[in-house]
């Protein structure tokens, strides 16, 4: 789902934001983008507030790195 679409559904409810906001799948990176341009205390800030509540950014780019390029912790004690 477009985030506009999400903001724009999320901000002319009626309902609990909460509840709808679980149901709404939108890029993460772009609703933390869209935090940080967001005016404070205005309602667009509130309905991405919760966006990212169901829309973390996940730590994605580390777990891979972990993969490819595993720590061993045992030689960083031998110095």
């Amino acid at each position: 789902m477009l985030l506009t679409e999400a903001v724009d559904i999320l901000t002319s409810a009626r309902q609990d934001l909460d509840l709808l906001a679980r149901g709404l799948v939108v890029d993460s990176a772009e609703v933390a983008a869209a935090i940080s341009k967001a005016l404070p205390d205005s309602a667009e800030l509130v309905v991405l507030q919760y966006l990212a509540k169901y829309n973390p950014i996940k730590e994605v780019k580390q777990a891979k790195l972990q993969k490819i390029m595993p720590t061993d912790d045992t030689n960083s004690e031998q110095q």
